[in-house]
């Protein structure tokens, strides 16, 4: 079921709206920046996503993807989402939600989705890892 988020990060200079359905499932990827991290999160539409506050608090990290922006708060740290434009395997330019930082979390509801492996690391988005226990 869809359900409208509010989220942020630790310091809550950051704040957010999300349009999300756990139904969808969840996303887990084994590329080095999503690892390190434990990026646990959902992909939501750019029009199901708006930063209510803290545009100025946030700095951003950007790897070797081009089409990946990893803003992250220069308060407390927490990387709070994604923006991913395109190309990309979607074909539309998408947000990452990072679910740890939904202020009503249901734990049931999110460990109870189905979860996406990602291979990220190999550059194989249609396949899953081979391993993902670590994820």
């Amino acid at each position: 079921m869809l359900r409208t988020y509010l989220g942020g990060c630790h310091c809550q200079l950051v704040r957010f709206e999300a349009r999300i359905d756990f139904e969808n499932g969840t996303l887990k990827c084994n590329c080095s920046f999503c690892s390190m991290l434990r990026f646990w999160h959902v992909q939501v539409r750019r029009e199901d996503f708006s930063l209510l506050s803290g545009e100025t608090a946030l700095t951003e990290y950007q790897g070797k993807n081009p089409v990946a922006h990893h803003p992250f708060c220069k308060g407390c740290g927490v990387h709070v989402f994604d923006r991913v434009d395109t190309p990309n395997g979607t074909g539309y330019p998408y947000i990452n939600v990072n679910i740890m930082c939904l202020d009503e979390l249901n734990v049931d509801e999110a460990v109870s989705a189905p979860v996406t492996y990602q291979n990220g690391l190999q550059n194989d988005w249609g396949n899953p890892p081979s391993e993902s226990r670590h994820l």
